[in-house]
């Protein structure tokens, strides 16, 4: 079930320009939209690192898109306040490449991984400019074999 909290005008439009980040950048790799929907100097905080600027958000979609040969996002939750945006959500993806996480990098070709991840976005001229990450790494590497447990 999707919820949608009563948003201002505002927050609807920079909630929308997240969903086109989700479904339209990175489930769909239109790497075209990038500078339409983050700010030149935008930041993005994800596990493992911090990476600055269009070219580098360019490079996390090219990554998605070496490492995910099918790839979808579904939005559980998205609510904003002032100049923030929250998204709670799944991705799914069937591997076609090398994932990469804080615990290591791992051939994932064929198989098929879902986890959760909230983000939360900061709006600057309806565009974003910082993004932070936080996902479920541990139940993608339990799904994989990787990590056995007792």
């Amino acid at each position: 079930m999707t919820t949608d909290i009563q948003l201002s005008h505002q927050e609807s439009v920079q909630a929308q320009v997240v969903r086109s980040y989700f479904h339209k950048v990175l489930d769909q790799g239109n790497v075209d939209l990038i500078e339409d929907l983050f700010h030149p100097q935008c930041v993005m905080h994800r596990p493992g690192g911090t990476v600055v600027g269009l070219d580098a958000v360019r490079g996390v979609v090219e990554h998605r898109q070496e490492t995910f040969s099918q790839f979808g996002t579904e939005i559980h939750d998205i609510f904003g306040s002032g100049d923030r945006v929250v998204a709670r959500l799944t991705h799914r993806g069937v591997g076609g490449g090398i994932w990469r996480s804080r615990l290591g990098s791992y051939d994932i070709s064929g198989k098929t991984v879902t986890w959760n991840a909230i983000a939360i976005f900061r709006f600057e001229e309806d565009r974003i400019i910082e993004e932070w990450v936080t996902r479920d790494e541990l139940g993608v590497i339990l799904q994989l074999g990787l990590f056995q447990t007792v």
